[in-house]
């Protein structure tokens, strides 16, 4: 009950009791939310709504207050605010125009949420409905058209970074209206209306990279998805590497990434006494952190993003061309996960190379740091996939790459080790066999074709010695797939593969050993040394007989479609919700750009 209180012989309530008086923008907000047009009584409505400070919050609970049907009512209402909104960005007073702009954000952010609540009931007819409520089906061109314009110019033009930034973030309400973006028929209207080369220019300039770049490429990697799989089939989301984190922007190979302690490409120095960098290093290095965790499923899947990116890198003639110029060299800190049999190398340690080494080094790192109970057999594959396209490469264009070959080898024996050691368990989820004849094959490659890009005749030798080192591990794996393809079980076909892959291994094994056991023997000598060795493999090569094995240098190109398609929708789908729950926390203050624009006007 109201507290009252007698003064002068009259009884009125407390002043604690009255209600607090709106202010004038929430009594113009009110006056929209009325079946009538507002301008009809003040013709000078909308003008001087657009000159107020917008409430957020009390717009967007009006809205999120009304059913369906009452909202169909005040329709020709939120169709004349959109417009307004549209019509406001191009004057020239710069408060009106940021005003128009936040306005016309949370409207459209509110009204987005709003619409996708109808569309959960009546799914058939959800982004109509949208346009319709937002524009009018008989407006709707001619107010994207302007829209898109106006955005265009605003991010195009050299002004306010705040204005630029809910440019962006209204583009990015637009496309995220729907989880599925290819339903989001809005965007029929964005992409007649390109804005590609805005967004282009904000990522080629290094201060907007910097301040916009996130936004910037999340809203292309959005759009390039925009019902591709009708239109451009091979188009997809590693056209941009877009991961959770807030990585670098996607700009051409050899460009400077967003930070100040990199020398300009303009400038870019070959001296290998000075650290250079590029996009193409912060993404090696951006890979190597979210690859070393794949328990976690969020990282499982960027990790796998970024080994397809790779893949698609590793096959593509001029990429290749540039990771392997050996007038382009850089020093790649990669991270790398703590083991207790290593130390952490220096930084100004390390060696200043043609980039394709840290694209190995990366690949090495993953073989040897992932054997564990939750096998990542995809990754695995992935990865193994990325060095046999480079090999390819160096194969055919007979780049003699000085790269520590030692360690893959090591890495892939340890991994042929793990699958054997864990047969029975992996074999219950995975076909490792798939994944041991790719190894066996890389192997192969060295074998046959290693004359052709391993850096000197030496590598060869030291290709040998590796294999006669650990031919336990081969006889092993030999002896586990002759098990299977003897057998009438499941695994039989895949495992015969595998026993054929290995027919050149195991006649160097056979060749070499018995010889090297019978040096040992004349010079009586228990245990020969690495030099000893490579001198028996060097004075026996006339005598090896290997077998051409067909087809070791081909490979089945990236598809996207029907292997991936399925794991980018998906993608797909949740950075587009994620994208649209994080907009309401990124909106810019009214005072903040207030300030701004004042500095301006």
């Amino acid at each position: 009950m109201a507290q009252v209180e007698k003064r002068g012989g009259l009884l009125r309530k407390s002043s604690a009791s009255k209600k607090p008086l709106k202010e004038k923008v929430v009594l113009m907000y009110d006056e929209i939310f009325m079946t009538e047009d507002p301008s009809k009584c003040s013709p000078r409505f909308w003008e001087e709504l657009f000159l107020m400070k917008v409430n957020l919050e009390y717009l967007e609970g009006k809205l999120e207050s009304l059913d369906g049907e009452e909202l169909m009512k005040i329709k020709d209402n939120i169709n004349c605010l959109f417009q307004h909104c549209i019509q406001a960005l191009g004057e020239e007073h710069p408060i009106r125009v940021v005003n128009a702009l936040q306005n016309s954000f949370s409207s459209l952010q509110t009204l987005c949420a709003l619409i996708r609540g109808v569309h959960q009931k009546n799914k058939s007819t959800s982004g109509f409905d949208i346009i319709n409520m937002l524009m009018g089906f008989d407006k709707a061109e001619l107010c994207m058209k302007n829209l898109m314009e106006s955005l265009d110019s605003l991010l195009c033009a050299e002004g306010s970074e705040s204005l630029k930034s809910l440019c962006l973030k209204l583009l990015l309400c637009l496309v995220t209206v729907t989880d599925n973006i290819s339903q989001n028929t809005i965007l029929e209207y964005v992409m007649i209306n390109s804005i590609f080369e805005a967004i282009l220019q904000i990522l080629s300039h290094p201060p907007s990279r910097r301040e916009h770049g996130y936004d910037a490429v999340v809203l292309l990697a959005l759009l390039v998805n925009y019902r591709k799989y009708e239109s451009h089939p091979e188009m997809g989301l590693v056209t941009t590497p877009v991961s959770p984190a807030p990585t670098t922007p996607a700009t051409p190979l050899g460009t400077t990434p967003p930070s100040s302690d990199v020398i300009s490409s303009v400038e870019l120095p070959l001296d290998a006494d000075v650290q250079t960098s590029n996009l193409l290093i912060t993404f090696l290095k951006y890979s190597s952190i979210v690859m070393q965790d794949t328990k976690d499923e969020h990282r499982l899947h960027s990790g796998k993003l970024c080994l397809i990116i790779l893949t698609c890198i590793a096959e593509d003639q001029y990429a290749n061309a540039f990771l392997h110029d050996d007038n382009m060299n850089f020093r790649v800190n990669l991270h790398r996960m703590p083991m207790r049999h290593r130390k952490k190398a220096a930084d100004k340690n390390l060696p200043c190379r043609p980039l394709v080494c840290a694209v190995l080094d990366l690949m090495v790192e993953f073989i040897v740091t992932h054997m564990m109970k939750e096998f990542p057999m995809d990754l695995y594959v992935r990865c193994i996939q990325v060095v046999h396209k480079l090999l390819c490469y160096q194969k055919k264009c007979r780049v003699r790459l000085h790269y520590t070959w030692r360690e893959l080898w090591s890495a892939l024996i340890n991994l042929l080790k793990f699958l054997m050691s864990n047969e029975t368990v992996l074999l219950a989820k995975h076909n490792i066999f798939t994944l041991a004849l790719m190894i066996v094959n890389l192997f192969n490659m060295f074998i046959t074709y290693g004359d052709t890009f391993l850096p000197t005749p030496s590598s060869y030798d030291e290709l040998y010695y590796e294999i006669i080192r650990m031919h336990q591990s081969f006889d092993n794996l030999y002896s586990m797939v002759l098990r299977l393809s003897t057998n009438a079980g499941q695994w039989k076909e895949a495992a015969s593969k595998v026993t054929h892959a290995l027919v050149n291994i195991r006649a160097i094994i056979n060749h070499f050993n018995p010889k090297i056991e019978s040096y040992a023997a004349v010079n009586h000598i228990s245990q020969l040394s690495e030099e000893q060795v490579l001198e028996v493999v060097r004075a026996n090569y006339d005598t090896l007989t290997l077998k051409l094995q067909d087809g070791l240098d081909q490979y089945e190109r990236y598809s996207e479609q029907h292997k991936e398609a399925a794991f980018f929708k998906e993608l797909v789908r949740s950075i587009s919700t994620n994208v649209r729950r994080n907009l309401a926390f990124h909106t810019l203050s009214q005072e903040v750009l207030l300030k701004e624009f004042s500095t301006i006007s």
